[in-house]
Order: structure tokens, then C-alpha cells, then sequence
């Protein structure tokens, strides 16, 4: 258990971070949840990286945050990753005409994007 906890801990020289390459880890955090990631970007200056890693960015679903998303946070995911970002569901409330330019700006390799539930959203 000690071991296990000392593989986790909060210094920037964790032991997993020693022990398995980063692409090990960034394949590990691939199998991640939104959520998930944010929470491990918290974790240390390492684990922000490699949570922060376009490669973990290519399909994001944000139907279940559709009340609490804002077009900004669009706009920042598109900023972010754009460059791996494959696949969107929106469905926010809040996101409007602005941010999907900025995010049609910076995503060109989208795939899939859902915008089902955008009321803020215009044929614009």
C-alpha cells in the first residue's frame, strides 16, 4: 500500500512517472473521461502535460455539461487541440456563433461535430 500511495504522490518525481515512458502514460490517460483529465492535469507539473496532451483531445462529449459549458470553453478546446480534435458533441446551451468560428478557425480536422442543442447557434 505504501508503495502504491508513493506511486501517487503529489512530487513532480512520482515513481510512475520514473518508472513507465510517457508514451505508456499518455496511452493510459487516452482511456480518460474529460473530467478525469482535468482532475489529473491538477495532479502535478507532469501529469499536466501529459493530461493536456492533443492526443488525448481527438473525441470530447460535453452533452452532459450542455448547462455549464460556455462558448469560451469552446473556444479554448479549440485553441488547445485543434490540431488532434476529431470529434465534438456539444449540445451546450451557451456556446453561440462566436466560439464556432474560433473553434472552425482552429479545427480543421474535424470529423463528427454535434451541435445538437445549440440554441444559441445561427445558419451564420
Amino acid at each position: 500500500m505504501i508503495l502504491f500511495l508513493q506511486m501517487f504522490s503529489n512530487s513532480d518525481e512520482a515513481v510512475i512517472n520514473k518508472k513507465l515512458p510517457k508514451e505508456l502514460l499518455l496511452r493510459i490517460f487516452s482511456f480518460l473521461d474529460v473530467v478525469t483529465l482535468c482532475r489529473c492535469a491538477q495532479v502535478s507539473r507532469a501529469w499536466n502535460v501529459l493530461a493536456l496532451d492533443g492526443s488525448n483531445w481527438q473525441r470530447i462529449d460535453l452533452f452532459d455539461f450542455q448547462r455549464d459549458i460556455e462558448g469560451r470553453v469552446v473556444e479554448n478546446i479549440s485553441k488547445r487541440c485543434g490540431g488532434f480534435l476529431r470529434k465534438l458533441i456539444c449540445g451546450c446551451l451557451g456556446v453561440g456563433d462566436n466560439a464556432l468560428r474560433t473553434f472552425a478557425q482552429n479545427c480543421r480536422n474535424i470529423e463528427v461535430l454535434n451541435l445538437n442543442g445549440c440554441t444559441k447557434t445561427t445558419d451564420a
